[in-house]
């Protein structure tokens, strides 16, 4: 059984062609011109469309071309045509109709070529439905994938906060922001990606600082802070070695430097800093103020939005920042939802993006 669409001016044909099909189970459906049969193209999915090549308003070529976008991975299309008619038969299955059906026509004829065009659309919608199957589980396995990475991402935060107390969390959150950040800023999927691996690896350096100086209580001295700024490029080194978390370098190893180029390890200034690297120190910058540490209160998102601005042009990309202003009132409710919010264990959800 197929649902077929006839499509012709004549009501003669289309009844004609009816009480021929209906008998072998098929359910038709007709259209009178091609503009009616586009219609319904649009709001049906059939098995087969059987078209006459001159009709009014559209013809045949014209209905073919209309609908082929919709049609030609599923339903096979055959031309109904006079003996003169031929040279459009074939300018049709250029368009992209599957076969042509002569007028007049034996019963035999049109069941050979409606039977012939149903095993077409068997194929087409098999080799569809296949492409979709396949499809499915390509992303299945990537998203495996992306799960085995992410929980190494997750395994390198929680190795960080054995070093360094509340390193992990932070790391979360700024990721987060840094995605967001990232889309206003209208980074691409993939980099928005690197963007928060880099997020939650910034400080994967700092496990080849020794304990004494990661966790000085007080200052440190100028030797001690030579060794600490060692940080990024130990980092860097870490992530490059391995290719599903290279893309994470360039925050990893620029993330202390400075728009005025001041900072470290590199002294990198201006748009040599990558872009990714840019937007983190702004987001990093944001958290590490609004957050209460050791050696400090947390400071209201208002106090850290000041703070920002004033460092725009000297420690940060005045793009950011404009960028940063933009989406402030989201990052300033959810940091203060966070502050409400009761105590929790520390957790490292998977980024999602």
């Amino acid at each position: 059984m197929a649902r077929i669409l006839i499509v012709d001016d004549e009501e003669v044909i289309r009844e004609l062609l009816t009480r021929q099909l209906q008998p072998d189970g098929h359910v038709c459906e007709t259209a009178v011109n091609g503009r009616d049969a586009v219609e319904k193209v649009q709001q049906t999915e059939y098995d087969l469309i059987l078209t006459d090549v001159r009709m009014p308003e559209i013809d045949g070529l014209q209905f073919l071309r209309a609908v082929k976008s919709r049609v030609e991975n599923t339903t096979p299309c055959v031309l109904l045509t006079g003996f003169a008619d031929i040279s459009y038969a074939i300018l049709a299955i250029q368009v992209g109709a599957f076969d042509y059906l002569r007028k007049p026509w034996e019963i035999n004829e049109l069941r050979i070529a409606v039977n012939r065009a149903l095993q077409r659309r068997a194929d087409l919608r098999f080799r569809r439905d296949y492409q979709a199957d396949l499809e499915r589980r390509v992303q299945e396995a990537v998203a495996q994938l992306k799960n085995a990475y992410d929980a190494t991402v997750v395994g390198f935060a929680a190795l960080l906060e054995g070093k360094d107390s509340g390193t992990a969390d932070h790391c979360v959150r700024v990721r987060d922001m840094c995605s967001r950040l990232g889309r206003e800023m209208s980074l691409g999927t993939d980099r928005v990606r690197d963007l928060e691996l880099g997020a939650m690896l910034h400080d994967i350096g700092k496990c080849k600082i020794p304990d004494a100086i990661l966790n000085k209580p007080g200052k440190l001295t100028p030797e001690e802070w030579d060794v600490m700024r060692l940080h990024p490029e130990y980092g860097a080194e870490i992530v490059e070695r391995l290719e599903f978390l290279r893309g994470a370098t360039e925050v990893v190893r620029c993330h202390h430097e400075r728009w005025d180029g001041a900072g470290y390890p590199r002294q990198l200034a201006g748009a040599a800093i990558p872009l990714a690297a840019r937007i983190f120190m702004v987001v990093d910058a944001y958290d590490t103020i609004t957050s209460k540490r050791s050696y400090k209160d947390a400071q209201a998102p208002d106090e850290a939005l000041t703070e920002i601005r004033r460092c725009a042009g000297t420690h940060f990309d005045p793009e950011v920042v404009g960028a940063f202003e933009r989406v402030f009132p989201e990052f300033a409710a959810a940091t203060l939802a966070a502050a409400a919010a009761p105590a929790r264990p520390p957790s490292y959800p998977v980024a999602t993006s």
